[in-house]
């Protein structure tokens, strides 16, 4: 009887895809907004004019009320059938999600035809809870390089080859610095969220963990903690590599800056400034060469009881044909699309942002050298916690040692349920 009931609902499958059923409208909901808003704008037209008998109610934008607004939407009965979820955000909005291999209607994942060996390992297991898989991947974002060949050709250095080690970044600094021109800018715009990103950088290529695996108590206020912290701080401070409250963005466009950790989203504005530029992977500084990241994933929220087979499996070919066509994704806004097919698009391939630097940020990616942000319930008052203090010691109020004493107590009352 089994069997019979799974070929029955095989055949519903095979028959609606091919486009037999009738019209569905699902609705779409996105965080995007500016370039990435445009980009996936891009893909929901070109998917709405190869399927028309689905239509598709996009709706993009409100940054800071998403997570809220989602919550409220399957709570009162009305969620969209597709939206987006960074990975970070999973533990807190699980609830809120259908476990895509264990939904109402079945294996969405089987039924949509979603193959996860298309996707990074770290990526794909990004979107796992509790043996369920919640999200699928698409794309991974994140830091790496950016460096003035101009100014490295002022300094004796050659263009052509940026520090891959402490020393050489060490020694580049000095040449940059000494030939007139701030060195090193570790952290985009210096938003305290962006320096807290370049510390757990160091800490983490120290082999340093931010909490236990259950989550019980903070462990980063130890010697490697300290060593990244100082050597952040230094960077503005004792090194003379940059200045207190430096914005490295304007900096490098300005021309004025010889190095910088900065996303991939630095692209296009890096581009049209004019600099000489080149990119290269975050430097292997202190034993592995991990850079910070994250990943935007897609999810179906938690539908009503009730909700037909089609509008699951019309979001889910939806989510599929955006996996595949991330190409489109990742040209505008540069996120590398985490869809191998999609990275096999010649259209990307040939494009100056492919050779220039998104060639090297996906090898950062397939090697798994991008860290993502904690999954916690209260990440983001952990994160605050931690960033509030490293800025403090950053602009000289508090030492680094008195910053990560007082971001463990923070930390450790948060996860005590204070």
């Amino acid at each position: 009887m089994k069997r019979l009931i799974g070929v029955l609902l095989g055949l519903m499958v095979v028959w609606w895809f091919v486009g037999f059923g009738q019209d569905v409208e699902i609705e779409f909901d996105t965080l995007f907004h500016e370039a990435d808003a445009k980009a996936m704008e891009n893909i929901v037209n070109l998917f709405q004019s190869l399927h028309p008998d689905i239509v598709v109610r996009l709706v993009q934008g409100r940054w800071e009320e998403y997570y809220t607004g989602l919550r409220l939407a399957v709570i009162a009965g009305n969620p969209p059938q597709l939206g987006i979820c960074h990975v970070n955000r999973l533990v807190e909005m699980a609830d809120y999600l259908t476990p895509l291999d264990a939904s109402p209607v079945g294996n969405l994942l089987e039924l949509g035809g979603i193959d996860p060996s298309l996707f990074p390992e770290a990526t794909w297991k990004a979107g796992q809870l509790s043996g369920h898989q919640y999200l699928i991947p698409l794309d991974t974002h994140g830091w790496g390089l950016w460096y003035n060949k101009d100014i490295f050709a002022a300094a004796g250095l050659d263009p052509n080859k940026p520090p891959q080690t402490y020393e050489e970044f060490v020694a580049a600094c000095e040449a940059i610095k000494k030939a007139g021109y701030y060195a090193f800018h570790p952290a985009e715009d210096a938003l305290p969220r962006k320096l807290r990103r370049a510390w757990e950088i160091f800490y983490y290529q120290m082999g340093g963990e931010l909490f236990d695996a259950n989550f019980t108590h903070a462990t980063f206020n130890n010697e490697k903690g300290l060593k990244a912290l100082e050597f952040l701080v230094n960077i503005f401070n004792a090194y003379g590599w940059n200045v207190v409250g430096g914005n490295g963005y304007n900096q490098f466009t300005a021309g004025k800056l010889g190095m910088l950790f900065a996303g991939n989203w630095f692209y296009p504005t890096v581009k049209q400034s004019g600099v000489n530029f080149g990119y290269a992977p975050v430097p292997n500084l202190f034993g592995i060469p991990y850079t910070w990241g994250a990943s935007h994933q897609l999810c179906i929220p938690l539908q009503p009881a009730g909700t037909p087979l089609e509008a699951y499996l019309a979001a889910m070919k939806l989510a599929k044909f955006i996996t595949e066509n991330a190409y489109l994704w990742t040209l505008t806004g540069g996120h590398i699309a985490a869809n191998s097919k999609a990275l096999e698009d010649p259209r990307l391939l040939e494009s100056d942002y492919w050779k220039e630097s998104g060639h090297i940020l996906n090898d950062m990616i397939q090697k798994g050298l991008v860290r993502f942000p904690i999954n916690h319930p209260r990440g983001s008052e952990l994160e605050k916690a931690i960033e509030t203090n490293i800025q403090l010691a950053v602009v000289g109020q508090i030492s680094p040692a008195e910053a990560l004493a007082r971001a463990e107590a923070e930390c450790n009352r948060i996860l005590q349920g204070g």
